[in-house]
């Protein structure tokens, strides 16, 4: 894919190119500079700015209107103005087509509900089983990380109950990862991969997140 499908507001998500696992910072293209420079907003993390070290490789994941990219890339310089902060990105590799509707990663505090269901749950269910309190911590399209003090077979499956704004999205999870932390005031640490989640739903979790996202950035320059 060419560089020229990235355009001015495309949105992005940034990693760590030998931890691709590892925590992820949502941004924004600012401007295309060249076939292979692009400006972006500096990601803000807890309402900080988070300045990603010049001397590391990234991935970049862009969200264009020809679908999903990615690069390799690295951080040239930061400059600021009016207020806001850019990072000039060069791009090192050829655009790659990704087909995974995984999204972003959004850091975050959100309230949960979850029900520990069986493969023969049925939706009508929902009222008829018992439910937990959890802490979303990190937020996608295609799952949460959550903490609790109600334990969960990991493969396990479970209902997940949240609010985003003011609509209640009710979800099914599949748990890829367990932690336990004996002295955490929440006893064990969640990854859950959403199961069978339609485009819409996804969709909605995208613009929440990047509603968040804009509000954040807006707060940042208001100070």
């Amino acid at each position: 894919m060419s560089y020229n499908n990235i355009k001015i507001g495309d949105r992005l998500e940034i990693t760590l190119l030998r931890d691709k696992m590892g925590k992820s910072y949502v941004s924004q293209v600012e401007e295309v500079l060249g076939e292979d420079e692009v400006v972006v907003h500096v990601p803000i993390s807890y309402g900080q700015l988070v300045k990603l070290s010049s001397r590391e490789k990234y991935n970049m994941l862009f969200f264009t209107e020809k679908g999903m990219v990615e690069f390799d890339a690295e951080i040239t310089e930061y400059t600021k103005e009016s207020e806001f902060n850019f990072m000039h990105i060069k791009l090192l590799s050829e655009g790659r087509r990704i087909q995974r509707r995984e999204f972003f990663r959004f850091t975050c505090l959100l309230p949960l509900k979850f029900a520990k269901i069986t493969d023969s749950y049925h939706d009508e269910q929902l009222e008829q089983v018992v439910l937990y309190d959890g802490i979303i911590k990190d937020l996608g399209g295609g799952g949460i990380r959550f903490v609790s003090n109600e334990s969960v077979d990991e493969k396990g499956r479970m209902k997940c109950v949240f609010m985003l704004g003011d609509e209640c999205l009710v979800v099914i999870g599949k748990v890829l990862h367990k932690q336990f932390y004996p002295k955490s005031n929440y006893k064990y640490q969640y990854r859950i991969e959403f199961v069978g989640i339609s485009l819409p739903e996804q969709e909605k979790i995208v613009q929440y997140i990047f509603n968040e996202q804009r509000k954040i950035i807006q707060k940042s320059h208001l100070v």
